[in-house]
Parts: structure tokens; sequence; C-alpha cells
């Protein structure tokens, strides 16, 4: 049984030779080389670390004087010696890299020791010592060291720098293998001469496909084969091909191969399928439902219902119209509904359909193709209905979308398929549509202002909000929600006193729940200490009424906002009687609302 001594340095042996195992092999072919060449001389030769620490013997042949030799190179006191001389020569080297202390000659009697340093980027790292006797001295052998030692250097440096070419492709390898784009090259005679991970993925074919024809490994048109013939490359072009599988997508950039006279040598195409850049492009533009139903506040009849109903929506894939004035939270019941369901994983695109004029509105719904709106080729567009791929469609109030617009909806609806604008192919669709209007459609359909059939389509389910006028239990629930958010972010600790919470139970709130956080965060910012109380909440309208008190006399700007609160306050805030009373339409009231910031 070994000793733990004998095992460590059994241990330690091994690890100098798996370290320097490249040197070993490379150096120890050379060396039994020079014995053979040399084997009438007598001759030990022998490879050894920077550390001194041997890694290989080799010997000219089997004779007596040889066999001196290795006896000699055994002894303890020689091996230490050596050692100390190595170590020496190993310093002198780190001192001067000149040619001088390549080799070093040292005198035992009739015995000579000539060490050669095995250099690697000017650094000593190997040595190699030839043991013979004087009287061999001067033979060609001598001659022949230096060369041979010279040699096992440049091969040395060359292996080096071979492993860092070897690592660095191996990195690069790994970082096109990881890449999410796909990446196919062929040659000019069009045979396939690489493809990634990612490209088999994309393009659902195998590695096989290597060395094969690119008409071979696709079922469509190749693309890249007019690159070919024009020699023309391109960026980010949007491609819809014709295969057997039925219409692919994708963005792709070809890039020319050329040699190092400029020649062209191949194609290197780097593509993406189209739904992995809406995917993209919805993330990096915050496409997410950030809502859902444990953000509905209230306790109330009424919100009790419409988490029902928004449960119920979100078990199906049913179209959603949601109607209720402005103010009530539509968006957030929108975006429950898409949280709730099998959507959640997909994109919310909000729309805007008030915000946006006509021209504007088609193409951010549609898209476009590239060339459509002039002769610079500065690429197509998606429209919200493609990037909603997969996910919900959230059309914001929708009651302001031109008619002929409302036609072309109705027919992408219906058929799964939109066309962009310049273009003539049907792009298909997979969308669930949620729509919200603070306008009554179904008045608009009545006074044909809004299309019948676009109406059916998105009011398969149907949800009203209702006001905060109509459930003031919700009115401490959400003032107080509202008040923490603004005391946690600040580190504050304010408190509406009981004189506030009346003075908030008496206001009609036709600007709904958005207008009761307004008036929080506005008293919230005025009142210096902890207690909220009721001359905090001087919002607009008790501004409104105290010049009234002191001054009869009133500008038509100032009568027209006195005319508005009176007409909500006496029909509770009930927009339409509001807007019957005051001779105007319920459009024209909000535009009134939004002035004077009721």
């Amino acid at each position: 049984m070994m000793e733990r001594k004998d095992v460590d340095l059994h241990e330690q042996i091994k690890n100098i030779a798996d370290k320097n195992e490249w040197l070993i092999k490379l150096a120890g072919p050379i060396l039994r080389e020079l014995c053979l060449q040399f084997c009438s001389k007598n001759f030990v030769i022998m490879l050894t670390d920077s550390n001194s620490k041997v890694l290989c013997v080799d010997k000219s042949n089997d004779s007596e004087k040889v066999g001196i030799l290795i006896n000699l190179i055994k002894n303890r006191v020689y091996i230490n010696k050596a050692e100390n001389q190595l170590i020496e020569l190993r310093v002198l080297n780190q001192n001067n890299d000149s040619a001088d202390f390549e080799q070093v000659t040292y005198d035992y009697g009739n015995i000579l020791n000539h060490v050669y340093t095995i250099k690697l980027n000017s650094e000593a790292k190997a040595f190699i010592t030839l043991t013979l006797f004087k009287e061999e001295e001067g033979s060609v052998l001598n001659s022949f060291m230096p060369v041979i030692c010279k040699s096992i250097s440049n091969l040395s440096n060359m292996y080096r720098k071979n492993k860092e070419l070897e690592i660095q492709n191996n990195f690069r390898g790994l970082l096109i293998d990881a890449s999410s784009d796909g990446m196919l090259s062929v040659d000019m005679k069009g045979i396939i001469t690489f493809i990634n991970p990612a490209g088999m993925r994309i393009l659902k074919i195998d590695k096989d496909v290597v060395g094969k024809h690119i008409t071979e490994g696709v079922d469509f048109e190749p693309t890249i084969l007019h690159v070919l013939k024009t020699q023309k490359g391109y960026v980010d072009k949007e491609f819809r091909l014709k295969s057997k599988r039925g219409v692919v997508h994708f963005v792709k950039t070809a890039i020319p191969l050329r040699d190092e006279k400029g020649e062209m040598v191949g194609v290197l195409d780097i593509f993406r399928s189209i739904r992995e850049v809406t995917t993209m492009v919805n993330r990096m533009n915050g496409a997410q439902a950030k809502y859902s139903i444990f953000n509905i506040i209230g306790e109330s009849i009424q919100i009790k219902e419409i988490k029902k109903l928004i449960k119920m929506a979100g078990s199906n894939e049913s179209p959603v119209l949601i109607e209720g004035e402005s103010g009530t939270g539509k968006d957030i019941i929108a975006q429950s509904i898409h949280n709730f369901s099998l959507r959640s994983d997909g994109p919310f695109v909000t729309v805007d359909c008030e915000a946006l004029p006509r021209n504007l509105l088609e193409s951010e719904l549609f898209g476009y193709e590239e060339g459509s709106f002039s002769k610079k080729n500065t690429g197509g567009r998606p429209g919200k209905i493609e990037l909603a791929y997969g996910g919900t469609l959230f059309l914001n109030n929708v009651g302001y979308m031109p008619l002929d617009l409302q036609s072309k909806l109705s027919n992408a609806l219906n058929n799964k398929a939109v066309v962009r604008i310049g273009g003539f192919n049907e792009i298909p669709i997979d969308i669930r549509v949620v729509c919200a209007s603070s306008i009554n459609l179904e008045d608009m359909v009545a006074e044909n202002n809004f299309r019948e059939d676009l109406y059916k389509l998105i009011n398969t389910l149907h949800i009203e909000t209702p006001p905060l006028r109509e459930r003031h239990e919700d009115i401490d629930l959400i003032a107080n929600q509202t008040l923490n958010q603004y005391n946690l972010i600040n580190g504050t600790n304010k408190e509406l006193s009981e004189e506030a919470r009346n003075l908030l139970h008496k206001w009609c709130w036709p600007g709904n729940v958005r207008e009761l956080e307004r008036a929080i965060e506005y008293a919230y910012c005025i009142a210096k200490d902890n207690i909220i109380l009721p001359e905090h909440m001087q919002n607009k309208i008790s501004k409104v009424n105290i010049k009234i008190k002191e001054n009869p006399l009133m500008s038509i700007r100032e009568a027209e906002a006195v005319a508005v609160v009176k007409a909500l306050e006496h029909t509770g805030g009930n927009i339409t009687q509001a807007a019957k009373i005051l001779g105007i339409g319920r459009n024209t009231l909000y535009g009134k609302m939004k002035e004077y910031d009721l």
C-alpha cells in the first residue's frame, strides 16, 4: 500500500505532466528522432518545465557510457545542483530576453551539461538539457541543438497562437449558436455551407441541408439566389414568401461575402420570423397589460358585478365592448380581461381612436408597405393589428373612428386578415378585440354615425361601467387607496379629516374616479400638516361657486363654466341629461368639462 507522501508525489507528477502535455507531445518526438539520428553518440537529453520539473528523458543508445550518464542525472546531488542552475538560468532569461542566455554550458569534470532555453513570446517556458562526455564535444550534434531548440520554440509559439484562435472561434461559435437570429450561408453555386440552430428552428430543417443546394433545403423560393445574381445585399428587409406550409413571413438581412481580392464568394443570410420581431417590438414598447382584476377598487354591488363579468370575458375569446362615462376605469377593465384570459402571455396593444387624425389612425391600425407615402425606400411598417398577434387589441374611444375605417376594420375582423396601406397581400391575424367608448354606440348607430355591422362584431359581450356618483360606498376606499400611495412614495402619514370626507361625498364627480384621484393628489400637495381639511379640497368647482357668491357679474367664460356645473349638479352628473339641458351634444359637453377641468 502506498504511503500518503508517495501518493502526494505521484499526484504532483501527474498534474505537472497534464499541464505540459502539449509540450511533451510537441517536443518528445523531435528529441526521440534526434536520439535515433545520433545513436552512435553517447548522450542523454532531458526536457524540463520552467520550474525545473522533469517532463521527459531520452537517450541515444543503451551503452554502458549512457548508463553512467543516466545514473548521474538520477543522483540527488546532481539533481539539486541542476535545478539550482536552471533556476539561475530562468532568472537570467527574465532579466534579459536577448539570445545571449539561450544556451549555457555547465562543467562536471569529464561530463558537460548544455542547457537550451525554450521560449514562448520571449519568455522562458522550458529547458532542454543535453548531457554528454567531454570527448563527444564538438561533434555535429552540438551544431544541431540550437536549431532544434529554436524550432521547438517556434512550434510552441505556433501551437499557442492556434490555441488562442481555436478559443476565439469556439467563442464566436457559441455566440452564433446562442443567437435568436437565424443564420445561413451559401457559396456562389447556392450550396448551403453553414446554418445555425436558430436558422434550423425557424426554417424547420436540420443540419443535413449543409452541402445541399438552397432550393433543396427550403420549401419556398429563396431570396438569397437574387443576391447571388445581383451581388447586392440588403438590411432588415421584410419578405412574405409562399411555401408548402403557407406564407412564411421574415425580416431578413443579406450580406455578400468577399475574399481578400474583393471577389464575391457567397452570401450570409440573417433572418428572423416576423412573429419574433413583433414580440420584441411589443416588449420594447411596453405593450403589456399592467392592471388586473385586483387593481379594481370597490365593494359596491356594481363593482362586484363587473368583476364577475371580467372573469366571464376572460374565460372565452369573444369581443368585448366596455361603455361608460370618462374616468370610470374602462382601460383598467380591458387590461384585467386580458390578464384573466389565456392570451395573458401575449401582447396588449392599445390604440386611442380619439387621439389620432384619420390618416394617422389608418396607418397606425393597418400599417403600410414600403413606398406607400413616398418613393424613398424607407421600409414598410406593421400596424397595431398585426403587432397584437396572439394577444389583445384594445380600441379605446372607438366611437371616434371614421366610418370608412370602421368598414375596413369590420372586413379585417371578419376575414381574420389585414392588408397594409399600399399593399395587396393579406396578412393573417390572431387577436382578441376589446373596445371602449364614453359615447353610447347604440345611439350613434341609430344616428348613422357608427356602422351597425361593426357594432354587432365588437358587442358580443357588454360591460357598462357605473359612474362614481352611483356608488358612494366606494369613494372612501378609492380616496384611501390614492392617499396611501402618495404616503408610501413620499414617506408621509397624511389622513383625511371627517369634514373633508363629507365634502367628497357631497360632490357629484362628473369626472368620476379620475377626478377623485386628482382631487386627493391636489389636497395632499396643499396640506402641510398630516390632516387634510376641507380648505385643502378647493378644486375648480368650489372656486367657481365662491366667485358666484362674491361677484354676480361674470365673464362669458365664467358664466359658461357655471352653467355646466349647475347642469351636472342638477342631473347628478348624468352627461346625456346635462347635455340636453344645455342644448349641446355629449362630445361638446365632454370638451367643456375638459376645458374647465371638471
